[in-house]
């Protein structure tokens, strides 16, 4: 199958990523998605997440940081007269964190892939599990009941789950128009996170499974449980 995987991939059929192989039909749209829609969607609701997500970080924190515009926002709130030590492997969050002069910042490295503005790949993940934080903050594309949270690209799943493995605080932000949607690859379930941040869209149904499963819910613009 691998050799298989290979010969096809050098005839341009299909892509290799880490655990398996991918369209290579996908690049212009997800870029497109990336870099033009998801920066501007939701983005007031964005900022509130992550102005509430700022309670859950202390001076001396050891932080993971994931991809994500959501995630994003957060970096840019940190202060700047804070120590913290940062992994990340997101371009447009790497950005922001480097210019803190207090931090210590550790990127794992790996391939990169311009729709998702992350690097990723079997060297990244190994890297990822040699460290160990307090805290992790992860985004997620969608999350539905019954398929658990899901992200866009095959690549990326492997780098979050190598994350909560090694991290003992597990914070979910994640806006409310990603409730009910399912996308490629599921990575955890709400019941693998300590915390989630998300804004008064949410439903009550949503809000319900989730302190059903023991995830503190906080809910900008609404109540905390």
């Amino acid at each position: 199958v691998r050799r298989d995987a290979k010969e096809l991939a050098e005839q341009g059929s299909l892509r290799l990523v880490y655990g398996g192989v991918a369209s290579p039909y996908t690049e212009a749209h997800s870029a497109a998605y990336v870099a033009q829609a998801e920066q501007s969607e939701h983005t007031a609701e964005k900022r509130g997440i992550a102005e509430a997500a700022c309670q859950f970080i202390a001076p001396g924190d050891v932080i993971f940081l994931d991809s994500g515009t959501t995630i994003q926002q957060f970096a840019e709130l940190f202060p700047t007269d804070v120590q913290y030590t940062l992994v990340c492997y997101s371009l447009n969050t790497l950005n922001i964190i480097t210019k803190l002069d207090n931090c210590t910042v550790i990127a794992p490295g790996g391939v990169f892939s311009p729709r998702s503005l992350v690097f990723s790949g079997p060297d990244t993940v190994n890297v990822i599990r040699k460290y160990r934080a307090n805290k992790a903050f992860l985004g997620a594309t969608g999350y539905e009941m019954k398929h658990g949270l899901t992200c866009s690209y095959v690549e990326d799943a492997p780098l979050k789950q190598a994350v909560m493995d090694s991290s003992v605080e597990k914070i979910l932000l994640m806006d409310s128009s990603k409730f009910g949607k399912v996308s490629t690859c599921n990575f955890a379930d709400i019941g693998d996170f300590s915390a989630v941040i998300t804004d008064s869209g949410i439903s009550s149904e949503y809000a319900h499974h989730i302190r059903s499963h023991g995830a503190r819910l906080l809910v900008v613009g609404g109540d905390e449980t």
